[in-house]
């Protein structure tokens, strides 16, 4: 059971850091081939886990990722 545990972990890390490198959300399209190439979960697998749609895993990444930011900045 970890080991499935450890690839959505991996499969979302990587989605977080593709969201934050482009600034958007990827459609199911991009991910699906970035997960084929790269041996990550496929959008229908990260949402059938995560019990929601591809679409609002990506949006609540990238709604974190903009409170992150949102905190960096304040800091300075």
């Amino acid at each position: 059971m970890a080991n499935y545990e450890q690839y959505y972990q991996k499969s979302i890390m990587a989605l977080t850091k593709l969201i934050k490198e482009k600034k958007d959300v990827p459609t199911e399209k991009e991910w699906n081939h970035l997960a084929g190439t790269d041996n990550y979960l496929t959008s229908q697998s990260l949402g059938f886990i995560a019990q929601a749609k591809f679409s609002e895993i990506c949006k609540k990444i990238y709604r974190e990722i903009q409170k992150q930011n949102k905190k960096e900045k304040m800091k300075q």
